[in-house]
């Protein structure tokens, strides 16, 4: 079965133009600071331009943007490996290559992403493009591509999620492609909803399986190789270093099913569930003074242009992140004082902590929160909440 986007909406593209990777959309390491998973036994440090061993070794940078040459004003992102200079610059690890992420930027519950890329062939290389939860938990996690060098032919998708125990569980299908997948571009994909997870590869379903229990929270995109492993095993005499990881583009879609007015400069009111069938609502507003309100679920508000407002009258709210909250813009939060569990500004105030991101997060008195994308605590005042 083909994929059929026609009731979703393109939320994010990164098309890789210009000259080098676009840092204020993508972090180079993993958001706790890390450059390698020594949990998987990787061989890599996942560097870039902030790094001693590129500074040292300009000519070793792992990313770099050539024009597509079959699309105008179209990029390719290559992310390549090769083994360390200085073992010492590389925290004892004896190659170097790229990681990319939007965790501080981009992150979405549910929706359809892609990578479009070619991968590396050889013993022990380990391409990846994968979705983590925006609030840093582990599990769960949904792996869209991977890729063991070794069998090129070969790709393995799938998730990672805590059982009713409480414990680490998890799926991994192997998709047997009949081709070497290494010898041109790709298109992979993941169709997330609440109640499947569906696989594709360029636009044709290869496998699906039921979306577990609790994997109903924002993640953010990963893209990366990495060298060595528990899996793959160590590089040989066979690998062939440089080793090239091709990305085309990397796109999400959200469905459009829920409120979305686009162009419209009058004010609107929007509210998610009294039109939408399910209760994680991704609600986009453009121009005018709009209300946005998303009741149930893990919701996705985004005002846009004009002075907005954001209910929070009922319960249970679920984990909602505002996109473009604007503090000096006129936005507001109106939240009655059952859900912000204070009767002041003092103490809503004390409820609200900068998470790993540096973004916002106020927690509600049943148990939710809103996430304010882009902002900080300190930038918050009273005049940007109306407790009723």
């Amino acid at each position: 079965m083909a994929i059929n986007l026609d009731n979703y909406t393109l939320t994010f593209s990164d098309e890789f133009t210009g000259s080098y990777l676009n840092t204020s959309v993508w972090g180079t390491k993993y958001w706790w600071g890390g450059r390698s998973l020594a949990s998987n036994g990787e061989m890599q440090y996942f560097a870039d331009r902030s790094t001693a061993v590129i500074q040292q070794n300009p000519h070793l940078d792992p990313f770099s943007i050539e024009a597509d040459p079959h699309e105008a004003g179209d990029g390719i992102l290559t992310i390549t490996a090769r083994p360390s200079p200085d073992t010492s610059l590389t925290d004892g690890l004896p190659y170097i290559s790229g990681l990319i992420n939007t965790h501080s930027t981009f992150s979405q519950t549910y929706g359809y992403f892609e990578i479009s890329a070619q991968v590396p062939s050889g013993q022990g290389l380990w391409p990846a493009f994968w979705l983590l939860p925006q609030s840093g938990n582990w599990p769960p996690e949904i792996d869209v591509l991977e890729l063991l060098g070794h069998d090129p032919s070969t790709y393995y998708v799938g998730s990672h999620w805590k059982d009713a125990t409480g414990k680490h569980a998890f799926k991994t299908q192997g998709i047997s492609t009949g081709v070497d997948l290494s010898d041109g571009f790709h298109s992979y994909g993941t169709l997330w909803t609440a109640d499947t997870i569906t696989y594709y590869l360029d636009g044709t379903q290869v496998f699906s399986m039921a979306t577990p229990a609790g994997m109903n929270e924002p993640m953010y995109l990963l893209a990366g190789l990495a060298v060595g492993g528990n899996w793959p095993g160590a590089p040989d005499s066979t690998t062939v270093f440089p080793a090239e990881f091709q990305i085309d583009y990397i796109r999400a879609y959200a469905p459009s099913i829920k409120p979305t007015i686009s162009g419209n400069d009058s004010p609107n009111v929007l509210v998610g569930d009294k039109v939408a069938t399910a209760l994680n609502d991704i609600i986009f507003a453009y121009g005018g003074n709009d209300t946005l309100e998303g009741l149930k679920g893990n919701d996705t508000l985004k005002g846009g242009g004009g002075a907005d407002t954001f209910i929070y009258r009922t319960g249970p709210t679920g984990h909602d992140v505002i996109l473009d909250f604007d503090p000096l813009g006129g936005d507001v939060v109106r939240i009655t004082k059952a859900i912000a569990g204070q009767k002041n500004f003092s103490g809503l105030y004390r409820m609200i902590k900068d998470d790993a991101a540096g973004d916002a997060v106020l927690k509600l008195a049943d148990g939710g929160s809103i996430t304010f994308d882009g902002v900080r605590k300190a930038q918050l005042a009273y005049d940007d909440f109306l407790i009723v």
